[in-house]
């Protein structure tokens, strides 16, 4: 069986891929959060983001692609306790009055469970990416939390922890690509 990260990763790549080109797909991922208000109409930071999280140099994933927070001392937003946390995907978008969102997208195919701690630890760690950033993030001021899984996963409580909850079956008629 494939790595996760390739079996997520034509999912992401059109996630990735409407994020960047689409205000449409912009605007319906954060349909119904507290964000909407502030940033219906905003943009991508697509070269800004790539020149932040590339600072260093070039990761192994795509540059709004795994978000490491892992166990030792370099990453703050760790819950106590808790193992190393990665977020699949990170974008960042500019409103019309030049605030900063990040919108946290975790991705979990059709019956594929939630890890120990993962669903609560994202709105926690996106609060805390936003009021202690770390280098390879861009600073933002506002945070929304996107889940993509399927309809199965929408019984279990947890999916509370995110502010946007969107099926596969959803995310394929509103996103070019998406697989199915």
């Amino acid at each position: 069986m494939p790595a996760y990260s390739s079996k997520a990763q034509p999912y992401l790549d059109a996630i990735a891929n409407g994020v960047f080109s689409s205000q449409k797909v912009r605007d319906w991922m954060i349909e119904g959060t507290a964000a909407e208000a502030e940033y219906l109409g905003s943009h991508a930071l697509l070269e800004e983001q790539r020149r932040v999280r590339w600072r260093t140099g070039k990761t192994k994933q795509e540059f709004w692609a795994n978000y490491w927070c892992g166990k030792d001392s370099r990453c703050t937003c760790r819950i106590e306790g808790s193992k190393g946390l990665e977020t699949d995907a990170i974008f960042f978008l500019r409103s019309r009055s030049n605030r900063v969102l990040a919108v946290h997208v975790e991705f979990k195919h059709a019956f594929e469970a939630f890890k120990y701690g993962q669903p609560e630890s994202y709105p926690l760690r996106a609060s805390c990416f936003a009021k202690n950033t770390p280098p390879k993030i861009n600073p933002h001021s506002d945070w929304t939390t996107v889940l993509f899984c399927g309809e199965d996963m929408l019984s279990d409580e947890r999916v509370s922890n995110f502010q946007r909850v969107i099926t596969h079956d959803e995310a394929a008629v509103v996103i070019s690509g998406y697989p199915r």
